[in-house]
């Protein structure tokens, strides 16, 4: 084998690899068409913070009583407004006049405030491409419908140039390249949030260090330079990915170069002073957790084994685990278009024969150092993705962490791809990977296509994609309280309630006592209803007429008396919801899927 390293370029047999992303770019390209707009989770506020950009606004603005954000032009408003009723309803489709009238929606030139909190710890620097198209797209006068495609294809864009020079400095593993063409990846890849720059960012991070680790003394200077600026960007706006500035305190062991512990310094510095200012000027009401997120994180590094019983605990639910498998596969738009379960096999066994058929462990000791410190930083960043929403999305004392998704784990499981690939000088054998490889990404690109016509357009009947099975909860204790768990929908788009109905289960019993019903808004408003458990039916709805606001969460305070149950409804891969009526101020009345009507 015949290998001639520049500098820049690594080529072998393998010196395709660069035209991997153009494959990737394709086929993210054409589901682009077919994805509606903002059907990414959290892309609403992404978009905002783009469009903030385009102001010049870097830090977001905290009106008194409010969730950070900034000024937005009211037509980009109206636009957002005609596709928030997609999420969260798996049942609704789009229409023509429907995407007619969308597609009509122009920039207006007045401002209004928009919060985007969830937004405001996140490095802006990985919004240029999105804020590049709409500002061009504002400027030649196109519709906002058109700024938004044109803010999607230079994100696409930007990414798949990312990932072509990344494979140019250092080829992956079939393996690293099957997480790329997984549905979740092509999904991330194809909208406009900041995922798919924030993982090729990463695997540019992770192909520079393996290129140092390799080349040794005869390292380039500059490719320290990149890894640096990389790390900062990537680490900036994806905090769980701190463990990744070890990896150019790392580069030290290989170049036997100081530089390295000196632009280690500087993006460490640099990474906290960003997060300093954004925890600073950044206010998220949304979530109400009980305490101050500082005083939880407090609790918990001062009690290390309340965060590992916790952890363990999580991991213990059966349901929890298959929810985090399938959703890093791939349950697309707002966790409301799961696959089938044939489709989740034959996504597992294609992963699985492509790692087991690219990895060579012949080779598996070259640059072993640097093959454990990418399993290192993979085991740091998935414990700080728990920690992290343990702390800001779980109500203190949790039992459990809530708001754990699957699409976290993707750069984790990335760089143990890169960990196992067949090393430098990897025999010839291993074509079967990329057959492998080609497989996967025809399966996964049939069927996320499939799913996503069928999830926003097509009018037929749906097969069955998730089962529903109720269960009652734990019986409550006085002094305790059960979480009143709303669905999605009404938790990220709430409606202004007037009345909610909840179903009770008593066990045949008249169980004596006092209770409050306290729901909370999205601004920390909190409305507190007495009522008497005498009054509970079994197995029937109790109505609590209701200051009409967006409520987001909620739950029952038993003063006195207990035994009381409340009836929830437990989805294949999905999150527990409880069994409730929701009645709008317009009086749209809604019931929690798969709870009696």
């Amino acid at each position: 084998m015949r290998i001639i390293n520049n500098g820049m370029c690594h080529f072998s047999a393998h010196a395709g690899w660069p035209l991997f992303p153009v494959l990737v770019f394709l086929a993210c390209f054409l589901l682009s068409a077919i994805i509606p707009p903002f059907q990414s989770p959290d892309e609403f506020d992404h978009v905002k913070r783009a469009y903030f950009l385009t102001r010049g606004q870097v830090i977001l603005d905290t009106p008194t009583g409010k969730s950070s954000g900034g000024m937005m032009d009211t037509g980009l408003a109206a636009y957002m407004n005609a596709y928030g009723r997609l999420p969260f309803d798996p049942d609704r489709k789009l229409s023509a006049a429907e995407l007619d009238e969308a597609n009509n929606i122009r920039w207006t030139g007045d401002q209004e405030f928009s919060p985007a909190p969830g937004t405001g710890y996140y490095f802006p620097l990985i919004y240029v491409p999105q804020a590049t198209g709409l500002i061009i797209g504002e400027m030649l006068g196109l519709s906002v419908n058109g700024s938004y495609r044109l803010a999607r294809f230079v994100v696409l864009a930007s990414a798949s140039l990312i990932l072509s020079i990344a494979f140019m400095i250092h080829r992956p593993s079939p393996l690293a390249a099957a997480l790329l063409v997984l549905p979740m990846s092509f999904f991330q890849l194809s909208s406009a949030s900041l995922d798919g720059i924030s993982t090729a960012g990463a695997i540019l991070i992770i192909s520079v260090f393996m290129r140092m680790a390799i080349d040794k003394e005869l390292t380039k200077p500059w490719l320290l330079y990149v890894l640096t600026a990389s790390v900062i960007v990537v680490v900036s706006c994806r905090i769980h990915l701190l463990p990744l500035v070890l990896l150019i305190f790392g580069t030290v062991f290989f170049t036997r170069r100081k530089s390295g512990l000196i632009a280690g310094g500087i993006a460490s510095i640099s990474i906290m002073l960003w997060l300093t200012v954004a925890f600073k000027t950044t206010i998220d009401i949304r979530v109400v957790t009980g305490f101050p997120v500082s005083g939880i994180i407090q609790h918990y590094l001062l009690n290390p084994l309340s965060f590992v019983r916790v952890l363990l605990a999580t991991l213990a639910d059966e349901e929890l685990l298959r929810f985090y498998g399938q959703s890093f596969l791939g349950i697309l738009g707002w966790l409301d278009a799961p696959f089938p379960e044939d489709v989740y096999t034959g996504l597992y066994a294609l992963v699985v024969l492509t790692a087991l058929f690219s990895t060579s462990f012949k080779h598996i000791e070259e640059e072993w150092p640097a093959r454990l410190l990418l399993v290192c930083c993979a085991l740091g960043a998935s414990l700080l993705v728990f920690f992290a929403l343990l702390v800001s999305w779980s109500v203190h004392p949790a039992s459990i962490i809530k708001g754990v998704q699957g699409r976290y784990f993707m750069v984790p499981a990335l760089l143990v791809a890169y960990a196992l690939e067949g090393g430098s000088r990897a025999e010839s054998r291993l074509f079967i990977g990329p057959l492998l490889l080609a497989a996967l990404f025809l399966f996964s690109a049939f069927n996320t296509t499939s799913l996503l016509l069928m999830r926003y357009y097509l009018s037929a009947e749906q097969p069955e994609m998730a089962k529903f099975e109720m269960r009652a909860s734990l019986p409550a204790t006085s002094g305790g309280s059960l979480a009143l768990s709303l669905d999605q929908k009404q938790m990220y788009g709430p409606s202004a309630l007037k009345r909610i109905a909840i179903m009770f289960g008593t066990f045949r019993r008249k169980n004596p006592g006092l209770a409050e019903l306290r729901l909370r808004t999205g601004e920390g408003e909190v409305l507190v209803i007495p009522f008497d458990l005498s009054d509970l039916v079994d197995n029937q709805y109790k109505w609590f007429d209701l200051d009409p606001r967006p409520y987001i969460s909620g739950e029952i305070v038993f003063l006195s008396g207990g035994g009381i149950s409340l009836w929830q409804v437990h989805r294949e891969g999905g999150p527990v919801t409880s069994c409730l009526i929701y009645e709008a101020s317009n009086g749209g009345k809604r019931y929690t899927r798969g709870c009696p009507r």
